[in-house]
């Protein structure tokens, strides 16, 4: 076939014109179809198997982050509740929960203590760490009896004498007169009556009139008044 022949069966394909049954029908069909949006989905994106290690582990460092700042946060600080979480994990973990609340006592006091070394915010830091270590102790001395003897001699005897290192270098009140608090300085005032009357003839005249008074301020259960004098009898205790 040449040229000029092709060419003239090509122009007559123009005078083709298509059914208009077809056209109607392939409009239809056309319109009737359902296309699929394609989207962009993370969830998916995730899903494939070589990126769920690399998902999984960063989930993993902004879970387990904040709780490792935290460890050295105090009372006031934004990390602190982080802590406070953790602390309340651990205790669940133990087994004497009794003396658990008495170190949890210690613990806070610890807190209190680095607080007034502070400058910044020490003032808000130390009205947080108060209420903080007045909720501890309010829970461990609910909890006293339950502490085995030598245990809650030790430990008694070692908060009493950090709350008093506090308050003398804060001039803030911890231990109050409020009775709840008033079973630890009753257990250690007594232990501390019992030990000085096992020494009781090497006391002084004078220290012996201290310890009178000790004994009856004990009797009207004025305990924290009665632990101020026994520190006049043995002010390195």
């Amino acid at each position: 076939m040449d040229e000029f022949t092709l060419i003239k069966k090509l122009e007559s394909l123009k005078a083709n014109k298509p059914d208009a049954n077809w056209v109607v029908l392939a409009k239809s069909n056309i319109l009737s179809q359902d296309f699929e949006k394609q989207s962009f989905s993370l969830f998916n994106y995730l899903k494939q198997s070589k990126l769920v290690p690399a998902f999984a582990s960063v989930l993993m460092v902004l879970f387990v982050a904040p709780f490792i700042f935290a460890q050295n946060a105090l009372p006031g600080e934004k990390l602190y509740t982080f802590k406070k979480i953790g602390e309340t994990i651990k205790y669940s973990l133990q087994q004497d929960k009794s003396v658990a609340q008495l170190e949890q006592v210690q613990v806070k006091l610890g807190e209190l203590d680095r607080i007034t070394e502070q400058s910044e915010n020490q003032g808000y830091k130390l009205a947080a760490g108060i209420k903080e270590t007045k909720q501890a102790l309010t829970k461990a001395t609910k909890d006293l009896a339950n502490v085995p003897e030598p245990q809650k001699a030790e430990l008694v005897g070692q908060i009493v004498n950090q709350i008093t290192a506090i308050e003398k270098k804060t001039n803030a009140a911890i231990m109050d007169t409020d009775k709840e608090y008033q079973a630890l300085y009753k257990f250690f005032v007594e232990n501390e009556i019992k030990e000085i009357e096992l020494r009781q003839e090497s006391l002084s005249e004078e220290q012996l009139k201290i310890f009178n008074q000790v004994k009856d301020l004990f009797a009207e259960e004025k305990y924290s008044e009665a632990l101020e004098m026994i520190y006049e009898i043995q002010p390195n205790n």
